[in-house]
């Protein structure tokens, strides 16, 4: 019906939104968030940019556009103009591509093919021209009550120059949970790190240009005792002392996570002579997923569990551990009956449960980045990073098989017995019962499940892939069904065909909302 009156092959329902807003003021003024649907194939991209930023334009008091998200490539866009006029924008999520100077500059590069066969060589990719630069920073200009930022970096793009990032927080006084992710080191070290503001919430991954001793300076600085939950994937923390101080530092700290292949080691010169030696009287919730250790605890391991057994960590009701193959996080918990779901049996049975492979030690040649690919519904997704290749996380599906392995072992060794004693005083029968791996008075829950969004092969937290993914819109994918308004008619009798149609609508996925860790 909308695209006989409107003549639209797209976007029609979005063309009425706009023009009731329009003639609306009022209840445009009400607008704060928009989510704009997926965009069809075989639609031009910038069209429907285009369209979504006029309803934007129309909304005066506009805070955050959700489901929706483009690339930015530092060309002038009508949806990124949008959103920087909008003075009450509560979230922004940045996915930055390379400028066509930068994809010029790796295309005559040759300092790659020179490097290749050094595998710890990364090429920094090209600063941005000033004027590029100054184009971005001025997008952040009116953005004084933005609580949420967030940038990812695809392959060969950067933030240059290197204060370019303080001079855009510095534009943010309100400014509260930041995430970044795949800045190469030319964009973000150690040096940016100790420029933050005050924040309740920092997720720092896959950042070459920060070390354990830049976050060891940071964490003592006052700034970063607001923080009430810190993310660090793959940040190569390689220091147990380095731990030690963001966990005592941060007074307030609530939720922790870190994943990384390597476990953090104690300096040669150094020992450990009381427990607890990790403490934190505030955490409540800790991640810990070293995926190197595959058939035995790391020292690492053993230093967080004794710590946890000495009572070093009073507030904490959960911990989730992926790669925890002694059951020693395990045993510190609360008992559970059960642990593996229902189809994590099914899955057992399909070898392509797997982790994500880790990229080659040594490749032969540079590979090109690849651009974002197209779903189905024609959304843009990054594709694996190639110039920062995302290390392997856990997979819970395999965490919860094994943890119900070890509970399963544990049932054969029983905790308590009863005899039966006849009136002579002799054993007519004795029982075992309550083989459980645990410890009753715990209070604290072992986790094996992925946050709300987060996949189990993610190793159960919201990755910036997760953001930028279809969020349950892909029909195409197995075992989805969509929405089509049949469900209105289930609760009562339907009189005629008009009536039944009346409910009908497009089949489309079914959405939900997935916010980063």
């Amino acid at each position: 019906m909308q695209r006989k009156r409107y003549k639209l092959n797209f976007g029609s329902r979005l063309v009425l939104l706009r023009r009731t807003l329009r003639s609306n003021p009022k209840l445009a003024a009400m607008v704060r968030s928009l989510k704009a649907p997926a965009v069809t194939q075989g639609v031009p991209l910038d069209l429907y940019q285009n369209l979504v930023a006029s309803v934007i334009m129309a909304c005066p008091n506009f805070e955050r556009l959700v489901g929706f998200h483009q690339n930015h490539d530092y060309s002038f866009n009508r949806l990124f103009h949008a959103l920087s006029t909008r003075r009450n924008l509560k979230e922004m999520h940045w996915t930055i591509e390379p400028s066509q100077f930068q994809r010029k500059r790796r295309l005559s590069n040759a300092a790659a093919l020179l490097n290749s066969e050094n595998p710890n060589y990364q090429e920094a990719p090209g600063d941005l021209p000033h004027q590029l630069s100054e184009d971005f920073l001025e997008l952040h200009a009116d953005w004084e009550h933005l609580k949420t930022l967030s940038i990812h970096c695809l392959p060969g793009a950067t933030l240059t120059p290197v204060s370019l990032i303080p001079d855009i927080l510095s534009r943010l006084p309100a400014l509260e949970n930041l995430h970044l992710s795949h800045l190469p080191f030319t964009a973000f070290n150690d040096a940016n790190l100790l420029s933050l503001p005050p924040l309740k919430t920092l997720t720092l991954s896959h950042l070459p240009g920060v070390s354990s001793e830049g976050l060891s300076s940071f964490v003592r600085r006052p700034s970063s005792r607001s923080l009430k939950k810190l993310t660090l994937q793959h940040m190569d923390v390689d220091s147990l002392p380095t731990l030690s101080q963001i966990l005592s530092n941060l007074t307030v700290l609530e939720t922790l996570s870190l994943v990384q292949s390597s476990p953090p080691i104690m300096p040669p010169n150094e020992m450990i002579w009381l427990f607890p030696y990790l403490a934190s009287p505030s955490l409540r919730k800790l991640h810990w997923d070293i995926t190197s250790n595959q058939t035995s605890a790391s020292r690492a391991d053993s230093i967080l569990a004794r710590s946890i057994e000495a009572n070093g960590f009073p507030s904490l009701r959960i911990l989730r551990t992926p790669n925890d193959p002694e059951g020693i996080f395990q045993s510190l918990c609360k008992p559970m009956e059960k642990i593996e779901t229902s189809s994590d049996k099914f899955r057992g049975l399909i070898s392509k449960c797997t982790t994500r492979p880790s990229p080659p030690a040594t490749p032969t040649t540079p590979n090109t980045p690849k651009t974002p690919s197209k779903s189905p519904l024609g959304l843009s997704f990054p594709m694996e990073d190639q110039l920062f290749p995302s290390k392997m996380s856990s997979n819970l599906s395999q965490a919860r098989t094994a943890a119900q392995s070890r509970l399963e072992a544990a049932w054969q060794t029983p905790r308590f017995f009863v005899n039966v004693i006849n009136e002579d005083g002799s054993i007519a029968e004795d029982y075992g019962i309550a083989g459980f791996i645990g410890q009753v008075g715990s209070k604290i829950q072992y986790c094996v499940m992925p946050d709300e969004g987060a996949t189990d092969e993610n190793g159960g937290l919201v990755d910036i892939s997760d953001v930028l993914g279809d969020q349950g819109e892909n029909l195409k994918v197995e075992g989805r069904e969509g929405c089509n308004g049949r469900w209105n008619s289930y609760n009562g009798a339907i009189a005629d065909k008009k009536e039944r149609e009346r409910w009908f609508h497009t089949e489309r996925g079914r959405w939900r909302l997935v916010t980063l860790s």
